[in-house]
């Protein structure tokens, strides 16, 4: 999340921990690292805790994500971005994640 432009990102905790994995003043993110492909199911998730607490959904997805939940997301404003611990890559899997990647490299440069 920092490297998107969110200086103020922190790992949920305590309570907060059965809302999100990750927060900060514009964002909430949940982290999939279980094995498979991201599904419907967790996008609909994330949506419906935006929607009541006003913030942008990113989810961070280690494996796959099926082509549905790829649409989904962009139709609920859900970004997501693949990430790869060992490679320490982010990428764009999704409309929204493509532009979040985007504009943090134009800030980089």
């Amino acid at each position: 999340m920092r490297y998107l432009g969110a200086t103020d990102a922190a790992v949920a905790t305590g309570e907060s921990r059965q809302t999100c994995d990750l927060y900060a003043s514009g964002y909430l993110g949940w982290v999939e690292n279980k094995r498979g492909n991201l599904q419907i199911v967790q996008v609909e998730h994330a949506a419906a805790i935006v929607a009541a607490d006003g913030r942008s959904g990113l989810i961070f997805a280690r494996h796959g994500v099926i082509p549905a939940a790829r649409v989904r997301a962009d139709e609920r404003g859900i970004a997501i971005l693949g990430f790869d611990p060992r490679g320490g890559t982010l990428d764009g899997v999704n409309l929204l994640g493509r532009e979040l990647i985007a504009n943090a490299q134009s800030r980089q440069s």
